[in-house]
């Protein structure tokens, strides 16, 4: 197993990365004293992967388990009630812990849930996704969805321990092996141009079919190792510098201006979150050179990476107004001025919101989006 402590002092936490260490949760959980009435937050399809093998290092505790549905439309008011009358009903108390197991949407909204439940209440991030890993389940944020908007209500909450088991990667469809990548590769751009690289020398390991032969599985789990846990190292730097996004935190949303209005108008069900980044990104890096700011040849390497990996680079139909109207809405919005991530080179990234409104408009036709 390899560790990355997250310093932020008093709420400081580890990330374990391993592999088959699912079933030694409950050891970290005693020895670190979490809580002894253990709620796993987790939806039908996770739990039935992953759930015995957790529960299985829980002898001693007293635990429960609680379902939700899968998907980001589930990600609501609505769902929260349900955990919280649950965790009512239960008898859940300050003592309690939140496991969340599973991908972004469990994350989120376990997340947000231990932060309102009794004013906060001690969780654990398990994450079984490849975007959850990299990203989602590291940082502290929580939160659920708005219909006029993504991840609209929620908190910065920091769990006790992320706990990464990349061995649940091999169970992962394709469609979800890729909306990871889109992640990986933004750290890529925003903080490493080596690891940029890296993925560029290694994208034949980075599909489902190299997990399934015993020699091709070994071979690129070693692979996902170092990307899971270069993906996590530097998100955990971001997130010790700028633990509430008021500085330089915003470059991990690099892609996410244009991905979540891209997100929202579709109604989540369109793109996923991963699909949705990627034609962010490429329309980021397209402002960027029509600013003059970022070069032909490096955006021509990120469209190469992104279209290798199987992820989409333009967006459907979606109308451009609209695209604005949901960017105005995003929580990055300051003064009325859309703030966007853009890249300077591939491994440096800045945040710029003067961005004029014909450029944007532009950009959008060319992802796209109709008038």
């Amino acid at each position: 197993m390899a560790k990355i402590k997250v310093d932020l002092k008093d709420k400081s936490y580890n990330i374990i990365v391993g592999s088959e260490i699912l079933q030694d949760l409950g050891k970290i959980i005693k020895e670190e004293k979490l809580g002894r009435n253990i709620f796993i937050i987790t939806d039908p399809a996770v739990n039935d992967l992953y759930g015995d093998a957790v529960r299985k290092g829980l002898t001693g505790f007293n635990h429960h388990t609680l379902d939700m549905p899968q998907g980001e439309r589930n990600k609501d008011l609505k769902n929260l009630k349900i955990l919280y009358d649950q965790l009512v009903n239960l008898k859940a108390h300050r003592d309690s812990l939140i496991i969340a197991l599973g991908g972004g949407v469990i994350g989120d909204l376990a997340g947000f849930l231990a932060a309102t439940y009794m004013r906060g209440i001690n969780y654990i991030q398990v994450p079984t996704t490849l975007l959850a890993q990299v990203d989602a389940s590291i940082g502290g944020k929580t939160g659920i969805n708005h219909p006029k908007g993504k991840n609209l209500i929620g908190a910065f909450y920091q769990p006790k321990l992320v706990y990464i088991d990349i061995k649940t990667l091999s169970t992962l469809a394709a469609r979800e092996i890729r909306t990871g990548l889109a992640e990986v590769v933004k750290y890529g751009i925003i903080k490493d141009a080596d690891f940029f690289k890296f993925l560029e020398n290694n994208s034949h390991h980075l599909n489902t079919k190299a997990f399934e032969s015993f020699d091709t599985l070994r071979a690129s789990l070693k692979v996902w190792h170092t990307i899971v846990f270069e993906s996590a190292k530097i998100k955990a730097w971001v997130v010790e510098k700028d633990e509430k996004e008021s500085n330089l935190r915003m470059i991990l949303n690099f892609g996410h201006t244009f991905g979540h209005a891209i997100e929202t108008l579709t109604k989540y069900k369109a793109y996923n979150h991963g699909e949705a980044v990627a034609i962010g990104m490429i329309a980021a890096c397209l402002t960027a050179v029509k600013l003059g700011i970022f070069d032909q040849k490096s955006f021509n390497q990120v469209i190469t990476l992104i279209e290798s990996l199987g992820l989409p680079t333009e967006v459907d139909g979606i109308p451009s107004d609209k695209a604005v109207d949901a960017m105005m809405l995003d929580k990055k919005v300051a003064a009325d001025q859309i703030r966007f991530v853009l890249p300077e080179k591939i491994g440096k990234v800045v945040v710029q919101d003067n961005v004029p409104l014909k450029i944007v408009k532009q950009v959008l036709k060319e992802i796209g989006c109709k008038s």
